[in-house]
């Protein structure tokens, strides 16, 4: 994704959000959507210029991972903004701006690929893989669409209950005042029918392989995967977990770098077949997870630092403990995690992994009906194994589930998954959050008055 900016001359034309904040003036400056993808090469840059709204500070840049982490128990806040302070101390208020700005960059991201996805469709060129682009674009639709559910929408029991609430939804592109109208909220199975509609027509068209950073098909299978989990759907979550495990199974950690190399996941940068999808970056296109950990002795602004019951949660002889929790060493603070080290930026971003998927079917094994104990215990074995710890002992379904919570917040510490797997369990409480209401979060306030309150703010903010 390096230099995308540079690539993207179509950027005013692209980048107005998707919700209710349309400018009074139309762009001067710009190319229209007919006249930026009505080529191969301008469907590509318009491609990128979706992977760049998910590199944003504002996204995976630093939101989505350290947001969701810092509002359960993994990470401590020691730094000075009250924004973050509300996060930790989980009394959000509807005018946080670093909410807001997460949403409305999702949205501009959502806003990029509607613009791609209808003026794809008119392109005709025989050199291009059209269908392909689209389900590159549909499937990173359906990830901002998810990541947005996540947060601000379900339930207070969590996801995939009846009565869940969602997100404004919106696939038409927003070029102007009039297709900027408001929209209220779908309800929450709408979204998910929005999802899974745009990760099936990615999982039949996306290649098998493709440059780094990029979607392929088992990116849009693994994410199927984690959508499926998040709806309880267990057959279907295991079945796309299997369909990306079983590639890899017969090789050695099934498929899994060595426990001794863990910390290469991050310290290299896409290490296959482990990592699935992560999402590149450069010193002049960076990222600021290293800065946010990291104090000024070292580069950062110490912000954040990993809890001491993220390092209580260790088993003895854990060796993912001094990754997530490191230990002081020649330039590596304390407290922090190798899996953000380089404050220059350049560290990826690891989306999504095959050690996930691994975790996923474990949990739909254990969770459906009838359940199948040894394929949980198996599946939970190889992240155990890989750890450096003794197989699980669990072998009940109720003792495997909490095994399975467990072993999710250590392996995926740091990548911000703890937050939404509480609310999966219903167990914010967990964390200290007595008013079930602030397991969703607040709709940024300005969204609510703008809209003249058609965009309606969750219960009991």
């Amino acid at each position: 994704m390096n230099k995308i900016k540079n690539l993207l001359i179509i950027s005013g034309a692209l980048f107005l959000t998707a919700c209710s904040k349309v400018l009074d003036q139309q762009p001067q400056a710009s190319l229209s959507p007919e006249t930026a993808f009505s080529t191969r090469t301008g469907v590509e840059a318009g491609l990128l210029g979706i992977y760049d709204g998910f590199q944003s500070g504002d996204y995976y840049g630093l939101a989505v991972w350290i947001y969701a982490d810092l509002y359960a128990d993994n990470l401590t806040h020691t730094g000075t903004f009250p924004t973050f302070a509300q996060m930790a101390n989980k009394q959000l208020l509807t005018d946080n701006t670093n909410i807001n700005g997460m949403w409305n960059t999702i949205y501009n991201t959502i806003n990029r690929a509607n613009n791609l996805i209808v003026q794809a469709e008119k392109l005709n060129d025989p050199a291009f893989n059209k269908l392909a682009a689209i389900g590159e674009a549909r499937a990173l639709r359906a990830i901002a669409y998810f990541d947005l559910l996540r947060f601000f929408g379900g339930g207070t029991q969590g996801y995939g209950k009846p009565g869940g609430v969602g997100v404004p939804l919106f696939t038409q592109p927003t070029l102007s005042p009039a297709n900027g109208t408001p929209k209220p909220r779908s309800t929450e199975a709408e979204i998910y029918a929005s999802i899974l509609a745009d990760l099936n027509f990615a999982i039949l068209n996306l290649p098998a392989s493709a440059a780094s950073g990029r979607l392929t098909l088992n990116a849009a299978l693994a994410m199927m995967a984690r959508v499926q989990l998040y709806q309880e759907q267990w057959a279907a979550a295991e079945t796309m977990a299997t369909n990306v495990i079983n590639q890899f199974a017969a090789q050695p950690n099934g498929g899994l770098v060595a426990g001794v190399d863990y910390a290469n996941l991050w310290l290299s940068k896409n290490v296959r077949p482990e990592s699935i999808w992560e999402l590149q970056y450069y010193a002049d296109d960076r990222n600021f997870g290293a800065f946010y950990y990291y104090p000024g002795a070292n580069g950062g602004r110490n912000e954040i630092t990993s809890s001491s019951s993220l390092a209580l949660a260790h088993e003895p002889g854990d060796l993912r403990r001094n990754i997530n929790v490191t230990v002081a060493a020649p330039g590596i603070p304390a407290n922090k995690t190798r899996k953000f080290s380089r404050t220059a930026g350049d560290d990826n971003v690891i989306l999504i992994r095959l050690a996930e998927l691994y975790l996923i079917r474990a949990e739909a094994r254990a969770r459906k009906t009838p359940s199948n104990i040894a394929g949980a215990q198996a599946d939970l074995n190889v992240i155990r194994t890989r750890a450096g710890l003794l197989p699980t002992t669990a072998a009940t379904t109720a003792d495997l589930i909490l095994a399975i919570q467990q072993e999710r917040r250590i392996e995926l510490a740091h990548e911000g998954h703890r937050w939404f797997d509480l609310r999966r369990y219903n167990n914010y409480s967990a964390v200290g959050i007595t008013e079930a209401f602030r397991s969703l979060w607040p709709i940024p306030q300005r969204e609510v008055l703008t809209s003249g309150s058609i965009v309606a703010q969750n219960s009991g903010y």
